[in-house]
């Protein structure tokens, strides 16, 4: 989330928004199916998505002309431009018997629809046993995929022999979320099991834990302060059956070195499946199942208190949604 703020949902339809207004800049047009996810690469010049109906595809993020198609055997549940936006990655379901399959494209750059069907340059199976992806992204210097897995693994993947590395047990549930700070040093995850963590990149060692005790579906890094958010919720039948009330919902705010709960932002009233910090970390955008998106704008006063006063109860009233 920059200048822009990009949303998908099960009506095929990929929009975006004013950061700054919250008004609707446009919609992209052209699945047939439900859009799990996108990537705007680093200048907001072209964005990928990935749907239900078997493609990924490629735009224009100006003018919402469709570049390319890249079309997959099965449903595409992740996509991810690679650092210098030539590759991305793409991540097939698990489903009907077949394994969660890694694709790796190469990027249309010349703004024109090639005639010929676009070829994956590498194809990574992952295990199977019932194993599902629900999120994947680069690593250090391309080198390596990571991705978040329903057995609660984060697993590494080689970019070149294209074969698992590695395979961390991160947390005791399905891992729900994964995504890199700024720099691309450290990334965070967040599980079912009602923990973020937060990892080194290279070292691949967990640097901190934040529980909260209920589902969490997202996190995110500031790019400007010492601090992560995360959220979640239990689904609508488990809020049913359990009574929970809209508290569940809350954005929460943890100081990254200390794990200290700093604060929590009210405003859905159903589980929070989407959080980003934008590019200079003075606003964050929540997505939810209750249909909304929310853009907070975070008070200057935030920024110019000291550590000891961003301690649990600081960051009441500071950020305000539009």
């Amino acid at each position: 989330m920059g200048i822009y703020c990009f949303s998908s949902t099960k009506d095929g339809v990929v929009t975006v928004w004013s950061s700054e207004t919250g008004e609707r800049l446009g919609t992209y047009d052209g699945h047939t199916g439900v859009v799990w996810g996108v990537s705007i690469d680093s200048k907001s010049k072209r964005m990928l998505s990935c749907s239900g109906d078997t493609s990924v595809r490629l735009w224009d993020v100006e003018s919402g002309k469709h570049i390319a198609t890249y079309p997959h055997n099965l449903s595409v549940r992740v996509v991810a431009f690679a650092q210098g936006d030539q590759r991305f990655l793409s991540v097939t379901d698990q489903i009907m018997g077949y394994v969660p399959v890694i694709h790796v494209f190469g990027c249309e750059t010349d703004m024109q629809v090639k005639q010929s069907v676009p070829q994956a340059l590498l194809q990574i199976e992952a295990p199977g046993g019932g194993l599902k992806i629900t999120r994947a992204l680069w690593g250090y210097k391309n080198e390596s995929i990571l991705t978040a897995n329903s057995d609660g693994t984060i697993r590494v993947y080689d970019t070149m022999a294209g074969r698992e590395l590695k395979s961390i047990k991160a947390h005791e549930r399905s891992v729900t979320g994964l995504q890199m700070d700024k720099w691309g040093t450290t990334f965070i995850s967040c599980s079912k099991d009602g923990t973020s963590k937060l990892w080194d990149t290279r070292s691949l060692e967990c640097v901190n834990v934040y529980d909260v005790g209920r589902p969490l579906n997202a996190a995110s890094i500031s790019p400007l302060m010492d601090h992560i958010i995360v959220g979640g919720g239990e689904s609508a039948q488990d809020v049913t059956l359990t009574g929970a009330t809209t508290e569940q919902f809350k954005v929460r705010f943890f100081h990254a070195n200390f794990a200290t709960q700093l604060g929590s932002v009210l405003g859905h009233f159903g589980p929070v499946n989407a959080l980003v910090f934008s590019p200079d970390g003075r606003s964050f955008a929540s997505g939810s199942e209750d249909g909304f998106i929310r853009l907070h704008q975070l008070d200057d006063d935030y920024f110019k208190r000291t550590e000891d006063e961003r301690f649990p109860g600081a960051l009441s009233n500071l950020v305000a949604s539009f």
